[in-house]
């Protein structure tokens, strides 16, 4: 259902996101659709979350088993400049529903207060600070398809950023 609820979104917008819609993406009935989703707003929330469940994969993925202080941050870095699952399409089509309901916000607020200590252990907190704050505007610009950046000018921020995130690098 998750994935018809995606390709909704994508191709229509999260506006035309219905339980119909997405019964009809899914080629089940809206019944069907409701036995998981009981309303629009369950169906969004499960796609909240499975964003946020993604992001966490997408850096789990990337990060060494045992982890040295950075290993983490770094991770982290890779995963969301990266975007290996895909997930600016989505988080894109979302973004604006999901921030005019305070509702959907609850989960998205406690997953980014709850983020930066887990991805930063042993690193001191300004670093991290502006490791994290500097991979979110990226990603954000990213998402909005407005970075200034060239290709190689964005290359050479991620290794920065990595660096950073080591207790390594400094900045120019």
């Amino acid at each position: 259902m998750l994935d018809a609820a995606e390709a909704v979104v994508v191709q229509q917008g999260a506006v035309r996101l219905t339980l119909d819609a997405v019964a009809k993406q899914a080629g089940v009935s809206k019944g069907g659709v409701m036995y998981h989703f009981p309303s629009k707003e369950a169906l969004l929330q499960a796609l909240v979350t499975r964003a946020m469940e993604r992001s966490y994969i997408a850096r789990t993925r990337l990060q060494p088993d045992s982890p040295a202080p950075g290993d983490i941050l770094r991770a982290y870095v890779q995963a969301s400049v990266g975007d290996p699952l895909g997930n600016l399409r989505v988080s894109s089509a979302l973004l604006a529903v999901v921030a005019s309901d305070p509702t959907l916000m609850a989960p998205v607020r406690e997953f980014f207060s709850k983020r930066l200590p887990s991805i930063a252990p042993g690193v001191p907190f300004e670093r991290a600070a502006i490791v994290h704050l500097a991979t979110e505007g990226l990603w954000l610009m990213d998402l909005f398809g407005a970075s200034p950046f060239t290709k190689k000018q964005r290359t050479q921020v991620v290794k920065l950023l990595g660096e950073l995130a080591g207790n390594g690098g400094t900045l120019p």
